[in-house]
């Protein structure tokens, strides 16, 4: 099958691919029906190199089936022949020309499901409760100053969110780097996780990691590690889908005139979050912003990154869209946001944009149970 030429050829493909010929195969697959726009901008953003966009694309026809990566093959033969020549194709060499039918390929990330979904496309999502959801909000540091006003708005959000659609939600306040460490790995050790595990980390952020209340570094690793397969085998299988809010540099974007307006969060000695996605599959790290750059927040409606994932989430789950389509419209809403900061008493303008990262395998959608989907 197609799909498994796809994987036994990742690495060549991964090598191989052009940042022309991705764009090509986007722009043909687009035609074709197997990705959508939002899918392929994301695929080719700015931010990622060119390895990160084969890889991506790769991975995202691949999930859609063996239909979708017949026709992403069909596509390649015509746009790089040699690529083509050279793939491992063990007997599965020819690819039917009735293989490119745009009628036979439904836009899945993004669009909607129902009930009839098929289960191995989609990861499980039925248990009562759905999972565990953790809420981190570091509002108060050593440093007075150092106050993240507006953050509560973020928790109450995000509590109200998961909580309808089904999760346990555990809120931790105001942890030292070393309490958010303990913190994941009692929890990793839980004996009820249900179907999916959901950590939402919002604070400070500087080039090493996120910032502790007392101001010393949490690497993002010490956040996730504790839940890949090798630490918490409850979880193989199922996502784990961690949701980062902090600055990861002391740049400020200013391609589009954006911002925040007076209550702009000043976070200019936050540096950047590095971060290191387990090797282990079925992991969803999204970032407020991304490498390099600050993360704005509003002292009276909270974060831009933070609202707009809650709104676009419970909106989404209604409808039946995967994780990955609900954050494409998360991207451009942020992005598109205006306002200001004032950064040592200079007014500068505001922009940023989100950038998720995953490893998953399957489309996640947060089903929501019958009695809160139909609030």
């Amino acid at each position: 099958m197609a799909e498994i030429v796809l994987e036994k050829n990742r690495i060549q493909l991964i090598d191989g691919l052009s940042e022309p010929v991705i764009k090509h195969l986007l722009d043909d697959l687009r035609g074709e029906n197997v990705v959508n726009s939002g899918e392929s901008e994301e695929i080719v953003q700015k931010t990622k190199t060119r390895t990160d966009q084969a890889r991506d694309l790769i991975d995202c026809v691949k999930r859609k089936g063996r239909k979708a990566s017949e026709i992403l093959l069909k596509c390649l033969e015509k746009r790089d022949e040699c690529v083509y020549k050279n793939l491992n194709m063990d007997g599965h060499s020819k690819i039917p020309e009735t293989a490119v039918t745009s009628s036979h390929i439904p836009i899945t990330s993004g669009s909607t499901t129902d009930e009839s979904s098929n289960t191995d496309e989609e990861y499980k999502m039925d248990s009562n409760p759905r999972g565990l959801c953790i809420i981190i909000n570091n509002e108060n540091f050593k440093n007075p100053k150092k106050k993240r006003n507006g953050s509560q708005k973020d928790v109450d959000s995000l509590k109200d969110l998961f909580e309808d659609l089904g999760f346990r939600v555990e809120i931790e306040e105001d942890q030292t780097a070393s309490e958010i460490k303990e913190l994941m790995i009692n929890y990793s050790k839980d004996r009820h996780h249900g179907d999916c595990f959901v950590c939402c980390v919002m604070s400070h952020g500087r080039k090493t990691g996120v910032l502790g209340c007392d101001e010393e570094i949490c690497l993002l690793s010490d956040i996730t590690s504790p839940f890949d397969g090798d630490n918490c085998r409850s979880l193989i299988g199922k996502p784990k889908v961690f949701f980062i809010q902090a600055c990861r540099g002391p740049e400020m974007q200013s391609t589009v005139l954006t911002a925040d307006g007076p209550g702009a969060s000043r976070m200019q000695d936050s540096g950047s979050v590095s971060y290191s996605i387990a090797k282990d599959s079925d992991f969803l790290i999204a970032m407020s912003t991304v490498e390099g750059y600050m993360s704005i927040r509003n002292k009276n409606s909270g974060s831009w990154f933070i609202q707009s994932l809650c709104k676009h989430l419970r909106e989404g789950s209604k409808r039946g869209q995967d994780i990955l389509g609900i954050l494409t419209k998360v991207n451009n809403e942020v992005s598109q946001k205006e306002g200001t900061v004032i950064i040592n008493n200079d007014e500068i303008d505001a922009k940023m944009t989100p950038q998720p990262l995953f490893t998953l395998r399957k489309l996640l959608v947060f089903r929501a149970p019958k009695a809160a989907a139909s609030k």
